[in-house]
């Protein structure tokens, strides 16, 4: 890696840190070699949003060691027949990104984690890459807050 990309990449992640700050849906916000990672405020088991680059592409997405974490989420997605593509597209468009293009991936990880990602459409070089990062970032929240046990202050 150049020191100009790694630079824009942690120049990304700072600007993600703070816009994370700053929307106060999160718990704890850090950055560390592998991203920037968001805990879920008030989910039933420890869980993590975030924004990582992987050779050149930015990720977004959620990831839990908790199996029945990511099982309520997957139910709650089935019984109500959406597709998480199409909720985060409607979330991202609304929040500013209207050129989004989203799709998903849903696995567990070697390290058997389960992981929620999206890759951001919008390359790494680009100058909105921080803020659409920041966008899908928040975009994830909004989404999967509501599905499965994500948040357990929620009533029935």
């Amino acid at each position: 890696m150049t020191t100009g990309s790694f630079e824009a990449k942690q120049m990304l992640y700072k600007t993600v840190e703070q816009g994370a700050i700053q929307a106060g849906v999160f718990g704890e916000v850090r950055i560390d070699d592998h991203g920037v990672w968001c805990q879920a405020k008030d989910a039933a088991e420890p869980a993590w949003y975030f924004v990582s680059i992987d050779d050149g592409d930015v990720w977004i997405g959620l990831e839990t060691e908790d199996r029945w974490l990511s099982g309520s989420i997957e139910a709650d997605l089935v019984n109500a027949g959406d597709k998480l593509d199409e909720l985060i597209e409607e979330e991202v468009i609304d929040l500013g990104h209207v050129d989004a293009k989203v799709s998903f991936e849903h696995f567990r990880s070697p390290e058997k984690k389960y992981i929620f990602r999206s890759k951001l459409s919008t390359p790494m070089g680009d100058p909105k890459a921080a803020e659409h990062a920041l966008i899908w970032l928040l975009g994830y929240e909004l989404v999967l807050r509501e599905l499965g046990d994500m948040d357990q202050t929620q009533e029935d």
